[in-house]
């Protein structure tokens, strides 16, 4: 029986979608919403969006989460597959990020005027290093055409030179969106924090 109940609460807290419900003010109920959670229902826990490409980008940010992406979904067509995937302490997703290197790329579903979230990211890179055993996730502004090896990064004074480069990619210029289809924002749906996180 003790079992049956652990397995439950696994189920309950981990597998199954936020189920609190938004007020209607939040957009949790909208169609948008729910279409971004049928469609990325397989990315619920953080262990199946690392088996699928994603790579932790930031460590935890209070009232925001942790912040997974895939470098080769820009200018994704389907809900399906975000650009970005933020989850919570537990390592719940809590939110879906898409981003386009150009307007005209964007689908019919993120189009018309109740999608209004929409924000500018600049040219920069992602690295990820490891400084005695503690790794650290950056981002920095990045200007020109050299790629981020660990010497151009050390040379910038962007990583010490005991340092190890585990990731780096740089991050294109992008028009981006984040919903919160798995976790109600009182904030809205593109709110860029979400008050009910840690």
């Amino acid at each position: 029986m003790i079992r049956l109940l652990a397995l439950l609460f696994i189920i309950v807290n981990f597998i199954t979608p936020n189920l609190v419900r938004g007020d209607s003010a939040d957009g949790f109920d909208s169609p948008l919403a729910q279409a971004v959670r049928s469609a990325t229902s397989r990315y619920r826990l953080v262990v199946w969006a690392v088996q699928d490409g994603y790579v932790q980008t930031t460590g935890y940010i209070p009232q925001f989460g942790t912040m997974y992406t895939n470098h080769a979904r820009f200018d994704s067509q389907s809900l399906a597959d975000p650009t970005v995937l933020v989850y919570d302490l537990a390592g719940r997703l809590v939110a879906c990020g898409y981003q386009y290197l150009s307007k005209g790329s964007i689908p019919q579903p993120l189009r018309g005027d109740a999608v209004t979230g929409w924000y500018q990211i600049p040219r920069h890179v992602h690295y990820n290093i490891s400084v005695g055993g503690v790794t650290y996730y950056a981002q920095q502004a990045w200007d020109g055409d050299a790629q981020p090896t660990a010497a151009e990064l050390i040379k910038r004074k962007l990583m010490p030179p005991d340092g190890t480069l585990i990731f780096a990619f740089v991050h294109p210029a992008s028009t981006a969106i984040l919903i919160w289809a798995w976790s109600p924002d009182s904030d809205g749906l593109f709110s860029s924090d979400n008050p009910s996180l840690p």
